[in-house]
């Protein structure tokens, strides 16, 4: 159902083709390893710069000559840079397979932007910079993916983009456009020809460096956290937010009871804290839960929104939820994911993006294998409830967790790490 053939060519790029002809579209996404995981303080940045760079010149092919090949497909290109990676993806009819595959060949050319095509980019970036705001969200997010190097924002600084000059530019875009550091994914309705032909034209693109340029760093504290971990964020105003997130040690979870348990736990109407804090309680309008991913480490977030004076009884109710999850898992709530899931990974295959997403993203992650429907679903035919309850009391740890709050300190007044620290004891 989900056979994904997986080429690794002499040059050292990934391609993964994954057929559905009852399709109509083909889509092309490219997955480069990049974006401020891998920055440093000078460099930061400098990845979004150049995912827009891409638009502005690609190969060759001028912003208007670009334009000109997406209008004759009938396509956009769509580009997005993650804390770890750069994605460029269109979908097309597969009459337009040829020039396509061309087009994503053109990445890898080194494009030589000038002086004032960069100048143009970097006010683009300066204004988005301007338009952020820094917030919570981002906030937890920055401490999440903290190394020994730093946590900067996706776009970088106004100061860095300012002053970031052509040399260290091309120097990122050619540990970046290379095909070492790069996975092309086919999903949909393409043939074993149009598959050949893809294997043969990046198999000719050659290296900038001996060695690959990218190893993702592990983020700070992870599996080893404590109370210093915690944030609270104080805003006038609004609702107060609970950012609860658990580090998963791949090497002591199964990835698919991680992903079974963010559904019992919170990740969908019928989990235990969406049904027990919305259905029951009436504390919450929404409550929900999902794996977050950066590269290779991942973890199992927990949020809600909550009025300010109820802040309090609710973190105390869902650490005692958690707590009875250590304990016991009914067994229904597993058949209930069962079926929840294979419902989902049947219809993911109606579409092509979710299928270049899957398997790009698992690439990225360094786990291809995550995109394998199949075994998933033997997989899951085998868990057992104690399976789940394992990773369970894996996973939900004090050591694992970072709870990060956000109150208005004129409401919810006072310290709030004694607070945290004994809900840390609940687990």
């Amino acid at each position: 159902m989900s056979a994904i053939c997986e080429h690794l060519l002499d040059n050292g790029m990934t391609l993964l083709c994954w057929h559905q002809p009852h399709l109509h579209g083909i889509e092309f996404g490219l997955y480069l390893k990049g974006g401020p995981v891998y920055e440093t303080e000078e460099s930061q940045g400098v990845s979004h710069l150049l995912e827009h760079l891409c638009f502005r010149g690609l190969g060759g092919l001028d912003h208007d000559q670009l334009q000109r090949t997406l209008n004759r497909f009938g396509a956009e290109m769509d580009g997005m840079t993650a804390a770890e990676a750069i994605v460029f993806r269109m979908t097309v009819l597969p009459r337009f397979f040829d020039g396509a595959l061309d087009l994503f060949t053109r990445f890898f050319a080194r494009t030589p932007w000038t002086a004032e095509q960069i100048a143009r980019e970097k006010q683009v970036v300066l204004r988005q910079i301007e338009q952020e705001e820094d917030d919570f969200d981002a906030a937890v997010d920055a401490a999440w993916r903290e190394t020994p190097t730093g946590a900067f924002p996706r776009m970088g600084t106004a100061e860095s983009i300012a002053s970031m000059d052509e040399f260290t530019i091309f120097n990122w875009q050619q540990l970046i456009f290379q095909p070492q550091n790069a996975c092309l994914v086919l999903t949909g309705n393409f043939s074993d020809g149009m598959e050949d032909a893809a294997i043969e034209a990046f198999s000719e693109l050659t290296n900038y460096t001996d060695e690959p340029p990218f190893e993702q760093p592990l983020p700070l504290g992870f599996t080893l956290r404590d109370g210093e971990s915690d944030l609270v964020w104080d805003e006038e105003g609004g609702q107060a937010s609970v950012h609860l997130a658990f580090d998963i040690d791949p090497d002591a979870v199964n990835p698919l009871a991680a992903q079974v348990l963010d559904m019992v736990t919170g990740g969908s109407c019928d989990s235990l804290l969406f049904q027990a804090l919305r259905e029951e309680e009436g504390l919450v309008a929404e409550i929900e839960s999902f794996l977050q991913e950066t590269g290779a480490f991942r973890r199992l977030v927990i949020r809600w929104d909550v009025r300010q004076e109820y802040l309090v009884e609710s973190l105390r109710k869902v650490f005692a939820y958690l707590r009875r999850l250590t304990v016991y898992i009914r067994p229904v709530r597993l058949e209930q994911a069962r079926a929840m899931f294979l419902t989902a990974n049947t219809l993911v295959q109606d579409s092509v993006g979710e299928m270049n997403e899957l398997a790009g993203w698992a690439w990225v992650s360094g786990d291809t294998s995550a995109a394998d429907l199949d075994a998933q679903h033997i997989q899951l035919a085998d868990m057992t409830p104690e399976d789940l309850l394992d990773a369970a009391q894996t996973i939900l740890k004090p050591g694992n967790l970072t709870i990060s709050v956000k109150r208005d300190p004129a409401i919810v007044t006072g310290d709030l790490a004694p607070l945290l620290a004994s809900l840390r004891d609940v687990l």
